[in-house]
């Protein structure tokens, strides 16, 4: 088991680092920060529910068993809330997946923005339905349909319910993407894999924007209450931003200079001791 000996409220400049960095999936560094947190973002560096996890190069947050993936973030501003462009990772590049599941976000954290716009698509229907909208096949025995929302409110019954197709989903796109594919500028892939913007809904966005405007970097404390705290590069406070001389990292002094603590932050693996550096004073 490997421990980190750099915890949530170590102050100076080390701690500050890890939160400034945004998550980084293999060797592709995102936008994302915070209050989202994983990989190379420990969790005091977001809020619970935010956990991202990388599948090799790309980002993912999973929602009611729902893998989407971050294809982007929007920071934020005094006045508005972070907004993340996701898109759903079992329709990546298809639109067959191998189960039809309902897009479900926790509406606790996000919101769709007022930028979404729906794709309907049925499975395994009937002519009648077919005719409605564009059609193909997946294989030898699944075919698909799907109506942009401009053009899906020519059905006025669940197909569904009356038995005419067997599976239904809703798959949100942008508004731009579902202009285009009405007018044939794009296919129903690349609406898709362009995503749909979510808002994040996180009390704390003001009190984020003031700590970076200060020069600090936003997190969570470490008692498990999900508070926000502002951290700066030399300290670490629960105040919203932080001041002149905690956001200014001092010049470094030599190895050995008098007086000087010198310490050198190292992660060790608990079954091999001989690797845990400790801090040292100069006694010269």
């Amino acid at each position: 088991m490997n421990m980190d000996m750099e915890g949530p409220n170590t102050a100076g400049f080390f701690g500050y680092t890890l939160l400034s960095l945004p998550i980084t999936c293999g060797s592709v560094k995102s936008n994302i920060s915070y209050p989202f947190w994983g990989g190379n973002r420990p969790y005091y560096c977001g809020k619970s529910g935010f956990e991202v996890t990388c599948n090799g190069t790309v980002p993912l947050i999973t929602m009611r068993d729902i893998n989407f993936r971050i294809l982007d973030m929007k920071n934020i501003s005094s006045t508005t809330s972070p907004t993340v462009k996701v898109a759903r990772d079992d329709y990546w590049e298809t639109i067959c997946p191998s189960t039809y599941v309902a897009t479900n976000l926790n509406l606790s954290l996000f919101s769709y923005s007022s930028d979404s716009l729906n794709v309907s698509f049925w499975y395994n229907c009937n002519t009648t339905i077919s005719a409605l909208g564009n059609s193909l096949a997946c294989n030898n025995t699944v075919t698909v349909s799907y109506l942009t929302a401009a053009k899906a409110n020519v059905i006025t019954t669940d197909p569904v319910s009356s038995g005419a197709c067997k599976a239904a989903v809703l798959v949100p796109v942008s508004q731009s993407s579902s202009v285009a594919l009405d007018s044939e500028k794009i296919d129903i892939e690349a609406a898709i894999d362009g995503g749909f913007e979510l808002d994040v809904l996180n009390a704390d966005s003001a009190l984020c924007s003031s700590c970076l405007a200060s020069g600090g970097a936003c997190g969570a404390n470490s008692t498990g209450a999900n508070e926000f705290m502002c951290f700066c590069q030399t300290t670490s406070s629960s105040t919203q931003i932080c001041t002149q001389s905690s956001s200014t990292v001092p010049t470094p002094a030599p190895p050995g200079s008098p007086g000087i603590i010198n310490f050198t932050p190292y992660r060790y693996t608990c079954t091999n001791f001989s690797k845990i550096r400790y801090m040292y004073r100069s006694t010269d």
